[in-house]
């Protein structure tokens, strides 16, 4: 199923709509991907907005387990309209019980001051394999990211900073050209932003990986300048903090202009297995 056709939702009723199944045929995604249900939610916000409106952040919990062969229904709550900024609160609802709230806060084209840290280092994405060499990719779950050309930094070509815990990079982008939609590229951005931040905090754990339980708890974005999901992004990705079953989780996404585009932070669950206990150390 293509972006376009995941990210456009029918309209049952005035600030309500219903978006499209995750994964029908999922072996690998027995739950609902976070993605999905955080780009659907934003693009219901969007449709209650005015035009000359662009999000700029968005704030979500996901709740319960989604049903990846349920749609979901978005319930649109409008909490402010005001005359450079306006707020909307979305609930997603499966089977009766809301999976994931979500608050998105929207502004209009205004100028301030203008700083940004510098991109980091990594190699180009063209001298990197993609994840389709991965056997993961193989799952019949996965090929809803077929669309999508997603190239990971090997561990020994990544550029480590000290006193980082964890880190990873990411290059991601949509194979064919999307339309001159910027709010399409906004949703876009928040549906693939889920996808590999997580990894980020099981990059020094391999050995325990399969013994983790792990599902997305939260995840806030902001949203800095304009940018394309049909042209490479490097996601630069770190976990500060992993303990008591969670592990934080935060990214930097530029374009390779070096403009930072968007920002991400996500609190995810990184527990053991029910019996599994870890060798002890030495």
């Amino acid at each position: 199923m293509s972006i376009e056709k995941i990210l456009d939702l029918e309209q049952l009723e005035a600030d309500i709509y219903r978006g499209s199944v995750f994964s029908p045929d999922s072996g690998y995604f027995q739950r609902t991907f976070g993605g999905h249900v955080a780009g659907q939610s934003l693009v219901s916000a969007v449709r209650t907005v005015e035009p000359h409106f662009l999000v700029h952040s968005l704030h979500g919990y996901f709740i319960r387990p989604g049903d990846a062969k349920a749609p979901t229904v978005f319930l649109i709550e409008r909490l402010r309209d005001g005359g450079s900024f306006c707020t909307r609160r979305v609930n997603a609802v499966q089977h009766g019980d809301t999976i994931f709230s979500m608050s998105a806060s929207f502004q209009t084209d205004q100028e301030g001051i203008r700083h940004q840290d510098a991109m980091p280092s990594a190699p180009p994405p063209e001298d990197l394999p993609g994840l389709k060499s991965m056997k993961v990719f193989e799952d019949a779950g996965f090929r809803q990211f077929e669309e999508w050309d997603v190239r990971v930094v090997p561990p020994d070509e990544l550029q480590r900073l000290p006193g980082k815990a964890s880190q990873q990079q990411v290059w991601f982008r949509h194979r064919d050209p999307l339309p001159d939609d910027p709010v399409l590229h906004i949703c876009a951005l928040a549906y693939m932003s889920d996808l590999t931040l997580l990894g980020s905090a099981q990059v020094n754990h391999l050995g325990e990986r399969s013994h983790l339980q792990v599902a997305s708890l939260d995840h806030a974005m902001w949203f800095m300048r304009v940018f394309r999901t049909d042209e490479w992004l490097l996601y630069d990705q770190s976990s500060p903090s992993a303990c008591g079953g969670r592990a934080l989780c935060q990214g930097k996404i530029f374009n390779q202009s070096g403009d930072m585009v968007a920002a991400v932070v996500q609190e995810g669950l990184t527990r053991f297995a029910r019996g599994y206990r870890p060798a002890a150390g030495p």
